[in-house]
């Protein structure tokens, strides 16, 4: 069931734009608004790969830069 509705294991507020990030094992990186509502997705893959196990999320709140890491491009959560 988790594939379909996610698992989100990283949450980081960035202070400077009042936005939710969040990275989900299934669905990459996502953000909520400062308005709130649904996640919206960011990111599912880079460069033409595609993201498999998205797993921590951190955020320099001085530039907001969000770095965030991919455990594997071969195997997702489900699989580990």
């Amino acid at each position: 069931m988790e594939q379909i509705c996610g698992r989100p294991l990283g949450l980081k507020f960035n202070e400077v734009t009042c936005e939710l990030y969040i990275i989900n094992a299934y669905f990459g990186l996502m953000v909520v608004r400062r308005n709130g509502g649904v996640a919206k997705q960011l990111a599912i893959s880079a460069k033409g790969v595609t993201f498999q196990f998205t797993n921590a999320l951190d955020i320099d709140q001085d530039i907001g830069i969000v770095y965030f890491t991919n455990t594997s491009i071969l195997f997702q959560r489900w699989y580990a």
